[in-house]
């Protein structure tokens, strides 16, 4: 709409000095210049029509298209209607409205002159008409564009998402198997933790980012699977005060995927529990823990802290920080805010 609007101010104001400059030529001196108050309307109605006739000549031909293919062609064919447009232009202007309307005769050398100024007229007008269609189909393009990478990108994401619960599942019913044959009555307590934290992937697996309220309150169910099994081999420091909550937003099931990466490659024992870290602050949240490597671990399909990573850059600028040294290994992942 304001595109259309510019135009028609630049047609009105070429219409005014368009004629202006030719009244002066014609003249040859400003002491016989003469000028008429409603020439640059008359021109400037010739200007509409023009525009019109170059709209139905697009689309009978589908110039222009939102595909832009074949634009040398679509100017040329364009650039071919000029004279046409210019003769139905200057044919109404001249037979219909001058001589009908206001009585006046024109000469063959008058008529000439005025197909001449008419065709510079609509070759402007062309030139106006062929710079819109071809941004309003750009425009038009673009959206598209970004309408699929939006459609992409939520598929990518949605993919991403897919991955954590079989990740998640595969590990604890490891853990489930192993306490099954060792101790009966800890199983079936596992098994209904397990149930009521699975429910909450379900609950979330479709979510974007939850508060972090409810993940850290998921993280510490999921700390009490992991003590059922370990006892206390595993020491969990909450360094998290109420007061910095203040609606914080993060990736679902964040937390709980990177205590289980603790788990699964570093070792604790009861005389020597391995010392985890979790702060929380306004803008992020740590997770830091000594590094006892397991000799063994059991290979895995990768969806860990990659695919934690992959999720962030969708949904922020701001990366993972992730330190390593020879003793603590530490992940600092970045707290959103809803957008108000």
């Amino acid at each position: 709409m304001k595109l259309r609007l510019l135009g028609l101010l630049g047609w009105l104001l070429f219409c005014f000095l368009f004629l202006v400059f030719i009244k002066l030529r014609m003249a040859g001196s400003l002491e016989r210049f003469f000028f008429s108050w409603d020439a640059p309307f008359w021109l400037f109605l010739n200007c509409l029509i023009g525009a019109s006739l170059f709209t139905l000549i697009k689309r009978k031909f589908d110039l222009l298209s939102e595909n832009l293919t074949h634009v040398s062609r679509d100017c040329l064919i364009f650039a071919a209607a000029i004279p046409f447009v210019s003769l139905v232009v200057t044919s109404l202007g001249v037979v219909v409205i001058e001589q009908l309307y206001f009585g006046k005769t024109h000469t063959y050398y008058s008529w000439a002159t005025q197909y001449l100024i008419d065709l510079i007229a609509q070759s402007v007008v062309c030139l106006s008409c062929i710079a819109y269609f071809y941004i309003s189909a750009l425009s038009v393009t673009q959206e598209r564009l970004l309408a699929a990478q939006r459609a992409q990108t939520e598929m990518q994401l949605k993919l991403l998402q897919q991955q954590v619960d079989p990740h998640f599942l595969f590990n604890n019913l490891n853990v489930l198997s192993s306490l099954i044959e060792k101790n009966p009555r800890i199983a079936n307590e596992f098994l209904d933790k397990l149930a009521e934290l699975y429910r909450y992937i379900l609950q979330t697996q479709n979510a974007e980012v939850v508060p972090v309220k409810d993940e850290l309150a998921f993280a510490r169910n999921y700390t009490q699977l992991i003590e059922r099994r370990f006892g206390n081999a595993y020491n969990f420091d909450w360094q998290v005060l109420p007061a910095k909550l203040n609606g914080q937003m993060i990736i679902p099931a964040a937390l709980q995927g990177l205590l289980e990466n603790v788990v699964k490659h570093n070792a604790g024992n009861q005389k020597e529990p391995l010392q985890v870290r979790v702060e929380l602050d306004e803008n992020f949240l740590l997770v830091e823990n000594e590094i006892r490597a397991k000799s063994n671990i059991r290979s895995t399909s990768g969806t860990g802290l990659q695919n934690l990573m992959a999720r962030y850059e969708f949904l922020t600028e701001q990366p993972i920080e992730i330190f390593r040294d020879e003793n603590f290994f530490s992940v600092k992942i970045p707290l959103l805010k809803l957008k108000k």
